[in-house]
């Protein structure tokens, strides 16, 4: 036998031959669908053909129900978990898990709280993780002085990191980066280690449906708060709640730039009689360019002399001299003139077509700018300093709307995005789309419209209900059908988890790990279009991904990543005799419920053979179980939930 080494640390000859295996293996069951030459809907990619219809009525064995609702419920199955499941009974799990709360997960919540930046504010993010030109002019400006920290708290400055279980490994990230970096951290720990696997699915699958590019501006510190103020508190609750959450979040709306939008028409929010629907006076802008109506008193009584005297046309002076003043609806807007300050459009397209309504749901461009109008004023106070949500009326346009055919009457204010998103979320169309992604991702990537009209229903008849929505699909005839089973393939963060879990590994999430992640094109947090990561398998399997991904699996099964570790010596004793057989059945029983196709299995088995030569006995049994191991993460059937 060869015995140089390849870069994941198995023996050379055994590289090429695991290569070579896994990249044809996969392409061919992977990629390749083939419609049977006597269907007549092969044709139409939209009408399921009859093969396809028929699976959708052929139950699954009771080992398959339970492989599989652990497939789809929790990032993988653990050592163990497959008897749990068969003693407590596929109704009794499944409830545990629909009610995440009753579920003690001290564990989990003691690993992340090693990571001090998951309970730090907006504000004390930015300030103890500011980019590192900020460092550098602060410490220009008072040179031999310590980065500020937040008073009272003994927290990381970014100069002068806290010390992090990683070491050396995550001394060198700093800033922002730092941010970001440990909120992906604590997805994947709490991917691996939580009690609550549907809770953490539900997590990631809203912070996907509602993404945000984390390396935005101010996002790099509002993300945080968003994952674990906005979006984890509601995953399971209505949905009307989590939309209005996520509106209100500031990394939202800085993300779709609604903190900008304002009238372009600015009426004088302060005047009691526009309060009760009449007509504000008239405005003018004077020399600094602010909204001012005409007049000394301008129907509002006498204005209070500011601090800096009176000033043009009788107004008092609330800023120096010179000082360049804002109009009404942009106070702690940026002073970039190339920003535009008027009527701003996204967030307002993005909540129907990819939040609610979905892009055939039914509204127009006039939809789009009457929602934006409704949701002018909400905005964010200070967002570069990490402020919260705020309302600002005379941002706001206070004449009447019509969105979707509802008529929205003048002269209310902040209520009008409120009845907006009351209007979305109890949609039709909302309902349709929605229960359409949730049957996605845990159904299959094109699944039976019968399935998310049921589940539609229940969306409706419940008010929103994602318990109850979730509970419907995941009881259905459908979900524990042949065509539903392994239909879905994993994502790049699902593939590495479930590796770790199913083979009682162990991880501390750290840099490593959350590059090889990346590296199969899933940068966690870094989607830059507000679409998220299609739930298809064409998004992650493709001719690079799929080498990244047998990489992967020989550098875990060697325990090549650093942070990241399986103990692989108790199967060992199915080496004892030679047996190649005996463990490669260990480890299909292990890792993918026994059910190796016989083509996958024969694979395995000739490789193995083949990169160890005809000894009868291993002479370093370790590095063959680890070969093994690693045959059996790359094969098609683990690749697949």
């Amino acid at each position: 036998m060869d015995n140089r080494k390849s870069l994941s640390g198995l023996p050379l000859r055994l590289t090429e031959f695991f290569h070579t295996f896994c990249v044809a293996l996969m392409a061919t069951s992977m990629l390749a669908q083939p419609l049977a030459a006597t269907d007549l809907n092969a044709a139409n990619p939209n009408i399921p053909s009859l093969s396809d219809q028929k699976k959708w009525q052929e139950p699954l064995s009771p080992q398959e129900e339970i492989i599989h609702l652990l497939n789809r419920i929790t990032f993988g199955a653990r050592p163990g978990d497959v008897e749990r499941v068969r003693k407590m009974g596929l109704n009794a799990f499944l409830e545990e898990q629909l009610h995440p709360e009753a579920i003690d997960d001290s564990i989990v919540e003691a690993r992340v709280a090693a990571l001090p930046t998951l309970s730090m504010t907006p504000e004390e993010l930015i300030e103890n993780y500011p980019r590192p030109k900020q460092v550098a002019n602060f410490q220009k400006r008072q040179p031999g002085q310590p980065v500020p920290q937040s008073p009272g708290r003994n927290l990381p400055g970014a100069m002068a990191q806290k010390k992090q279980p990683q070491g050396k490994m995550m001394a060198g990230i700093q800033g922002p980066q730092r941010v970001i970096m440990e909120l992906a951290q604590e997805e994947v720990l709490r991917a691996v280690y939580s009690n609550r696997q549907l809770n953490e699915i539900m997590v990631q699958f809203w912070m996907n449906h509602f993404n945000i590019f984390a390396p935005k501006g101010a996002d790099l510190w509002l993300t945080t708060s968003f994952e674990r103020d906005t979006i984890r508190p509601r995953a399971m609750g209505k949905f009307e709640n989590l939309l209005v959450a996520t509106a209100e979040s500031p990394a939202m709306l800085f993300y779709l730039d609604n903190w900008l939008s304002a009238t372009p028409n600015p009426t004088f929010a302060g005047n009691p009689r526009q309060r009760m629907g009449k007509p504000a006076p008239p405005l003018a802008r004077n020399q600094y360019g602010v909204w001012r109506p005409f007049g000394r008193f301008g129907g509002i009584g006498r204005m209070r002399q500011g601090p800096f005297g009176q000033g043009p046309f009788g107004f008092p002076r609330t800023q120096r001299p010179g000082a360049r003043r804002q109009g009404p609806g942009q106070r702690g807007l940026p002073k970039n003139p190339q920003i535009r300050r008027g009527l701003n459009e996204n967030y307002a397209r993005e909540v129907m077509e990819l939040h609610t309504l979905g892009v055939e749901g039914g509204y127009t461009q006039k939809d789009v700018t009457e929602v934006a109008r409704c949701l002018t004023g909400w905005t964010i106070d200070r967002p570069q300093k990490g402020g919260g949500f705020i309302f600002r009326p005379q941002m706001h346009d206070f004449g009447a709307k019509i969105v979707l055919g509802h008529k929205i009457p003048a002269g209310h204010g902040m209520e009008d995005g409120l009845e907006v998103m009351h209007i979305l979320a109890h949609s039709p169309s909302t309902a349709h789309f929605i229960t359409l992604e949730l049957c996605r991702r845990f159904v299959a990537d094109d699944p039976p419209p019968d399935l998310v009209a049921r589940a539609s229903k229940t969306f409706l008849k419940t008010n929103g209900d994602i318990r109850q929505v979730l509970k419907t699909i995941l009881t259905s005839p459908e979900f524990y059908s042949q065509a539903a089973y392994r239909a879905k393939v994993k994502s790049p963060l699902e593939l590495v988890v479930s590796a770790v879990r199913g083979l009682g590994g162990q991880t501390d999430a750290s840099v490593p790990l959350l590059q090889m992640i990346a590296r199969m094109g899933q940068p966690m947090f870094q989607y830059l279009a507000p679409t998220g990561f299609p739930d298809r398998a064409s998004t992650w399997i493709n001719s690079g991904t799929l080498l990244t991904r047998i990489n992967f699996a020989t550098q875990f099964a060697a325990n090549r990543i650093r942070g990241t570790q399986v103990d692989l010596n108790g199967l060992t004793r199915d080496l004892a005799d030679g047996s190649q057989t005996g463990l490669v059945q260990e480890l299909s029983t292990q890792l993918v419920g026994g059910e190796l196709a016989p083509q996958t299995r024969e694979a395995i088995m000739a490789s193995l053979t083949q990169a160890a030569g005809p000894a009868v006995a291993y002479a370093q049994p370790l590095r063959e179980v680890s070969a093994a191991a690693g045959l059996v993460l790359a094969s098609p059937e683990f690749q697949r939930r």
